[in-house]
């Protein structure tokens, strides 16, 4: 299997074990750059030889939606995984608005980074379960949803939810 070139985007520190030293003893995986931010000099070539891109939310407080949009329309073939802190509908609803691929909880990367990230480098969507679950209540609880069952299985078809 080839290996999976990603670049971890953090600013700040989040504490041990950050993404990037998680993933610094995957075989599969080639870490190709860990910036502070988008802003940093060689980001962008980076990301051009990256097939995935993982961010902290704060890079998205930090660099704007804008940033991440245009991120996501210069290289249209990297996926991107948003790691947030906490299980809120509003994050995982506004990364994925932005073009994100995968989120994952702060606290299931110990267990499943890795696997989100071969699942996205494999073409899928990733949605940690506590970040689905949330989401599914409040569909079920602002309206009579009879799609829910059809939107489920679009996204069962499309990607996990772990």
């Amino acid at each position: 299997m080839k290996k999976i070139n990603v670049t971890v985007v953090c600013v700040g520190n989040h504490g041990y074990p950050g993404c990037a030293e998680l993933l610094a003893d995957c075989p599969e995986v080639n870490l190709v750059a860990q910036p502070g931010g988008l802003n940093e000099a060689g980001i962008w070539v980076a990301l051009g030889r990256s097939d995935v891109l993982v961010l902290y939310e704060d890079v998205m407080e930090q660099a704007g939606d804008q940033a991440i949009r245009s991120l996501h329309e210069y290289y249209p073939s990297i996926r991107s995984l948003m790691v947030v802190e906490g299980e809120h509908d509003y994050k995982t609803l506004a990364a994925v608005s932005l073009g994100v691929q995968g989120v994952i909880g702060r606290a299931s990367t110990v267990s499943m980074l890795r696997k989100a990230i071969i699942a996205l480098y494999s073409g899928e969507a990733w949605l940690s379960r506590g970040l689905a679950q949330p989401l599914r209540n409040q569909l079920n609880q602002e309206s009579e949803l009879t799609c829910w069952s059809e939107l489920s299985a679009d996204l069962a078809n499309r990607g996990r939810l772990n």
